[in-house]
């Protein structure tokens, strides 16, 4: 058994152990499998964009419905968030580790060749089954190795680096297919899935939560379910993940709609606003160790709130929209790992469980965020988009600043 000492606490890596005692840092190699593990996954999910010319010339369909294999990996991973994390608390993060990113592996290669539409569809669903997997498993281990004061940071690091995937994969993917044609593309990313696999088989711990053996699968479902904390937690997300989605949806449209960008211009501005989302997720792993972390949070939504309003009320220049929608990219991503920490402190011993959840809720805003934006588009124009990214955003900070509580241990 190989195992690596930190201040307060032992990894054992090749068994399912308690940890006793959290410290306030993660080991180097386990920070780098958790990072690369949400890399893989933003990056897998997101690769298809490019890919959708070619596969609908292959199997001889149209653009729409080959776009529906972007739509597969996101229904597997609806379908395995909620479930895994259960599992994941009683029984250890390591095998859910190795099975997500076996699946995705898996999942990749087989995608490379597929001979029909409903083999390709399958192949992502399977591909987001795994993917589905590792977010919460991850997020499961900083709850068990890091003090609260201390996980914002990785959350924050986490987050990071997996919208640094979501940005690269799309970009990545359109390289490769130059090289070896959409097969070329998936057989890429599935040699990534498997050097990642390796990484996590020599370094990813084999901790698991508090009371794993005195508590059932169902009894967790129960153990979250029961605290309405945490279900107004789950509302504040998906309000202002609704936000986020609605602005970063129609942004593109508004700039070739009212400044007559074109596709290929808005490249540009989208990367901008990629880069806030990082930067604001990063800075939000700092305020999480701090007192003020879920005020600064709710006018962090504010915020976000005014300046979508601003930027769609319609005669600014363009760059200035775009420093606007940086600006909203930002201040909302601030807020993601302030949110899962507390979360982690809300769910007690069964975090992994509240993280498949809260993944759930993830899914709910982008839907909500597209869905109602365009509502709003269709009754209003992009004027009235920016009034519901404001109403909502008002939701989430009310949502947070009256029925959150904030920890004891950040109120002393």
């Amino acid at each position: 058994m190989e195992a690596v000492s930190g201040d307060t606490v032992t990894l054992c890596y090749y068994a399912a152990v308690t940890p006793t005692r959290t410290q306030d840092s993660l080991p180097t190699m386990v920070l780098i499998v958790l990072s690369a593990c949400f890399f893989l996954v933003m990056a897998v999910s997101l690769m298809m964009g490019p890919l959708l010319v070619g596969l609908s010339d292959e199997f001889d369909t149209s653009l729409a419905m080959a776009g529906q294999f972007a739509s597969a990996n996101f229904i597997g991973w609806a379908i395995i968030a909620p479930l895994v994390g259960p599992v994941s608390d009683s029984y250890g993060r390591r095998p859910i580790a190795l099975t997500g990113l076996g699946l995705i592996t898996l999942g990749l290669m087989l995608s490379a060749v597929s001979v029909n539409y409903e083999m390709m569809f399958a192949f992502r669903i399977v591909t987001g089954l795994g993917s589905g997997m590792l977010p919460p498993n991850s997020g499961g281990v900083v709850a068990d190795l890091v003090s609260p004061r201390n996980r914002g940071k990785y959350f924050g690091r986490l987050m990071g680096t997996g919208i640094i995937g979501a940005a690269l994969g799309a970009p990545a993917a359109a390289v490769l297919v130059q090289v070896g044609g959409w097969q070329g593309s998936f057989v890429a990313f599935g040699a990534l899935a498997a050097v990642i696999w390796m990484l996590a088989w020599k370094w990813y711990p084999g901790t698991r939560s508090s009371s794993s053996d005195s508590i059932s699968l169902i009894g967790r479902y129960k153990q979250v379910a029961s605290k309405p904390a945490l279900w107004f937690l789950f509302s504040t997300n998906v309000a202002q993940r609704m936000v986020y989605f609605a602005m970063l949806s129609y942004l593109a449209a508004y700039l070739t709609k009212e400044y007559g960008m074109s596709t290929k211009e808005t490249v540009l501005p989208l990367v901008l606003v990629g880069i806030g989302a990082i930067a604001g997720a990063f800075a939000g792993g700092i305020v999480a160790g701090r007192p003020s972390r879920l005020s600064t949070t709710m006018f962090c939504f504010l915020g976000g709130g005014i300046a979508s309003v601003i930027l769609f009320s319609g005669g600014l220049s363009e760059w200035t929209v775009i420093a606007l929608a940086l600006g909203a990219a930002c201040f909302f991503s601030v807020g993601w790992p302030i949110l899962t920490t507390r979360l982690t402190e809300l769910s007690e011993s069964s975090p992994a469980t509240a993280l498949g959840f809260w993944a759930s809720s993830n899914q709910l805003g982008a839907i909500g965020g597209s869905a109602i934006g365009g509502l709003a588009l269709a009754l209003g124009g992009f004027s009235m988009v920016g009034v519901m990214c404001l109403l909502a955003a008002v939701v989430a900070a009310a949502i947070l600043g009256l029925k959150v509580p904030e920890s004891p241990d950040f109120t002393r």
